[in-house]
């Protein structure tokens, strides 16, 4: 088995990359560091011995982007798994940001993602493959903090509740992940209100049902429940909730 991850280097598509490499599958890792991208393709290799190839590549700019890891994959060939861990949120994407930021948010979390996968599929609907997305319960309802990553998020999951339905009658299953508070470098010394998520057990969790039609899927599981009451709280008590 081989597969590509996009966003690699860090939170959860570290944790994928490790829980993948220790099944033995070879892979093809994507993120935007190359120094980072060395230091992770080493350790595996070292620990696991597999096949890994590493592609420094920067998902702000969509088309770039998209032509590398076509390259990549092309040049590595029968990558059978492809996952999405990447996402990028500031803490200045409030209600009101600069237009350069706004872009930068839609390419990284939406743009860039959807593009990648349209370049893929044709080689993917040739074999029994798999696509996975991870979004966030952030999208479940706008807000006046993250506003432009949850609206992406948003429409990537819209994206691939439509791929899914495009490619029901192929071979290719397509997964999505909404995903609540992870514990990672971007969350670490923030107060949340639900506790957070180990990277590894969702990463884990994510390999486990590499090859069942999931659909989407809400992890941490209690995150199933907290969602509907955030949906449809009442506005005077929505406002001012730090959700």
């Amino acid at each position: 088995m081989s597969a590509l991850i996009v966003g690699a280097t860090s939170g959860l598509g570290r944790a994928l990359g490790r829980v993948l490499a220790e099944r033995g599958d070879d892979l093809l890792l994507v993120a935007r560091d190359p120094a980072d991208l060395a230091t992770e393709a080493s350790h595996l290799r070292t620990v696991y011995g597999i096949t890994i190839t590493t592609l420094a590549a920067d998902a702000a700019a969509p088309d770039a982007f998209v032509a590398a890891v076509s390259d990549a994959v092309a040049a590595f060939s029968d990558i059978q798994t492809v996952l999405f861990p990447i996402g990028l949120s500031l803490s200045s994407d409030l209600a009101a940001r600069p237009l350069a930021q706004t872009q930068t948010l839609l390419d990284v979390n939406f743009t860039s993602v959807a593009a990648l996968i349209e370049a893929l599929l044709p080689g993917l609907l040739e074999r029994d493959g798999v696509i996975v997305g991870f979004g966030s319960v952030a999208a479940v309802r706008g807000r006046s903090a993250n506003v432009v990553y949850s609206a992406a998020k948003r429409a990537l999951e819209s994206y691939f509740e439509s791929l899914r339905h495009r490619l029901s009658t192929t071979k290719v299953r397509v997964q999505f992940y909404r995903l609540g508070y992870l514990d990672t470098q971007q969350s670490y010394g923030k107060r949340l209100l639900l506790p957070k998520a180990s990277p590894e057990v969702i990463a884990r969790a994510v390999a486990r049902k590499l090859d069942r039609d999931l659909g989407i899927a809400t992890r941490p599981r209690f995150w199933i429940a907290v969602l509907p009451i955030v949906r449809w709280l009442p506005w005077p008590l929505f406002r001012r909730s730090s959700f």
